[in-house]
């Protein structure tokens, strides 16, 4: 890739081809958010084949959405999309969860992710979506400095401990 000043950034839609640079950005976010909290995070002795049967499926699912974030032509940043439901007590709209979204690097956050967060939500809000849930893990400290800057607000945490 070349240096900061003259990389193209393009954000397109996942393809079959990306399965590989998705699969391999998704094990390396396990790899970290397992080190942060270890039992929560603990990842699964076959996570790499598991994640990319996963997101493969994802990505051939007509109610999904996968867009790609490409630097210079490679495959840098992704952002799945897919319906949530809603505990029938709440009335928020149609929901969808963002849940897998990651950047090759950390530093990338500043720059792909807002791309990649913008047009998901101008997807999701034409195909009729009233809200957005991004899921973040509590010590991805990048993630989270990315987040606060996206207009969204904090809505839940979850604690765990052993049993």
């Amino acid at each position: 890739m070349g240096n900061a000043w003259n990389m193209t950034l393009a954000i397109r839609e996942g393809r079959s081809t990306d399965m590989d640079a998705i699969a391999a950005m998704a094990e390396g976010r396990r790899l970290r958010y397992e080190a942060y909290e270890p039992l929560f995070w603990k990842k699964a002795a076959a996570s790499d084949q598991m994640g990319r049967a996963f997101l493969s499926h994802l990505l051939n699912q007509a109610d999904t959405l996968c867009l790609v974030a490409e630097l210079d032509g490679q495959a840098a940043g992704f952002l799945f999309a897919t319906p949530a439901r809603v505990p029938p007590v709440f009335e928020p709209g149609r929901t969808a969860m963002i849940d897998d979204f990651c950047v090759a690097r950390p530093e990338l956050w500043s720059s792909l992710g807002p791309a990649l967060l913008d047009s998901a939500r101008a997807r999701l809000r034409a195909d009729g979506y009233a809200q957005i849930v991004v899921v973040c893990g509590f010590k991805d400290v990048e993630k989270t400095t990315f987040l606060e800057t996206q207009d969204l607000s904090l809505t839940s945490t979850w604690w765990s401990a052993r049993a």
